[in-house]
């Protein structure tokens, strides 16, 4: 098959795709352990009450619950990864039996792996499919925003850094709600791109799509909820850009306005609705109080903020939370534990995985490195900005969700730990694509301008 044929022209991004995807999996066995793996495979639990035992009153909430463990961190956590994870090991030829305890923070090593609170190897290895997975699936809509953004080589790019990424590989691969988050999230935005183009005014003819459009966007935005709490972040700047676009077309185009009031706005009051019974769906423990659990889970979620920053220490003040913003964002070298002395118990796992081929590549790498990645990033931005005119929908929407997560995870991440920057990789990683692919096409038209200069 010639390069410049029509067919591969066609079919080349989707062997690109699974290559990329197949990189991403690749390295999921020699991931070190975490002991939060632990915790995510003890909740599956859950799996065990809703289909072996259809027993729903086991996980609704209650003021005197049989297990408060399980439901404080049925409150805290998402529930995507831990119903996925019960999945692998039923699947896998696992019972409930196998099922671990819960990992003991406030004891060592030995008494966890010694008195049932780590997963069997087997186990642990199976489990960690149900995260790894998505975290490949990743690399798809990465690339259709990158294609949306700026073309296929903004996609080329895009899609690279991502699958590249050591911190997303690390986390995703491992049996923790990362790869659920950073999936869904990521289809809650290209939903929105794909909504918000469906509003574009009647007179340019475009076929609407704007029901189905309406419904993935709401599906997605439910299931990124469902899978980790702080992709509120991500579909409330979605939802946002898609009202604004709404009311600018009102206001350019006065002669849309039945139809916006009377299509647009309750398509968008639909997949709101629809992203709160997938989220309430997945979540029975809401279910008996839906309007006073946003509260409960706030309360519980600051408690434990509150818990690691006495215990690990916090940042000092914004001078820090700008430090660590770019050393998690910029320089990006996997952080393995947070817990220091975890070096002597996973030091081997650690060595195996650096010199192994799958560890992925931290384009920043360095202050220095980082500094040029920050460069490339604000002429991403920059980019963005100027191309609103050509492609101004689907850039408010990647714009908004940008803005979203960079400022919520700025402000109110305190302290330095890498799984909390990880919804912003995509975002840092589409901007950077798009600063490089114009990069790049600035220097080749003036090469190629030189040149026609030459010949003359």
């Amino acid at each position: 098959m010639k390069l410049d044929s029509p067919l591969w022209n066609r079919h080349w991004p989707a062997l690109w795709l699974a290559l990329l995807a197949a990189y991403v999996l690749a390295g999921t066995p020699l991931a070190p352990f975490h002991g939060d793996e632990s915790t995510l495979v003890y909740m599956s639990r859950d799996y065990v009450y809703l289909f072996f035992d259809h027993d729903l009153d086991k996980i609704r909430y209650s003021e005197t619950p049989a297990s408060p463990t399980e439901q404080h961190l049925r409150l805290l956590n998402g529930t995507i990864a831990k119903y996925l994870i019960g999945l692998a090991w039923h699947i896998g030829g696992f019972s409930p039996a196998d099922i671990n305890e819960q990992w003991d923070w406030g004891a060592d090593w030995t008494y966890n792996q010694n008195n049932g609170h780590a997963p069997a190897l087997e186990l642990l290895q199976t489990v960690r499919w149900s995260s790894a997975l998505l975290l490949a699936a990743g690399v798809m809509p990465v690339f259709l925003l990158g294609t949306a953004l700026g073309g296929r080589r903004t996609a080329v790019f895009a899609s690279l850094y991502y699958a590249l990424n050591p911190a997303l590989l690390l986390n995703g691969r491992r049996a923790m709600m990362e790869g659920s988050l950073v999936f869904f999230s990521l289809l809650t935005v290209l939903a929105g791109v794909w909504f918000i183009r469906s509003l574009t005014p009647a007179d340019t003819g475009e076929k609407r799509r704007g029901w189905p459009a309406a419904l993935v966007l709401g599906a997605a935005s439910g299931l990124a909820f469902a899978s980790k709490h702080t992709a509120a972040f991500t579909a409330a700047a979605v939802f946002a850009a898609c009202v604004g676009y709404a009311v600018y077309q009102w206001v350019k185009n006065p002669r849309e306005m039945r139809r916006i009031r009377n299509i647009v706005f309750p398509q968008i009051i639909f997949a709101a609705v629809t992203a709160a019974l997938v989220f309430l769906a997945l979540n029975p423990a809401w279910w008996d109080n839906p309007l006073v659990m946003p509260r409960v889970v706030l309360n519980l979620r600051a408690e434990l903020l509150d818990i690691q920053v006495n215990a690990f220490g916090g940042y000092g003040g914004l001078s820090d939370m700008l430090g660590g913003f770019f050393r998690q964002m910029f320089v990006a070298l996997p952080q393995y534990y947070e817990v220091a002395g975890w070096e002597n118990f996973i030091g081997d796992q650690i060595a195996r995985y650096e010199t192994s081929p799958w560890r992925g590549v931290s384009v920043g790498g360095s202050a220095v490195g980082g500094c040029a990645l920050v460069v490339m990033m604000v002429f991403g931005a920059w980019a963005l900005w100027r191309g609103r005119r050509k492609a101004g929908a689907v850039r408010l929407v990647v714009g908004a969700w940008t803005v979203s997560v960079v400022a919520a995870t700025l402000l109110l991440t305190p302290l330095e730990w890498q799984r909390y920057y990880l919804p912003v990789y995509p975002a840092v990683g589409l901007l950077t694509a798009l600063g490089v692919d114009n990069l790049t096409g600035w220097i080749l038209n003036r090469q190629n301008a030189k040149k026609a200069r030459n010949v003359r």
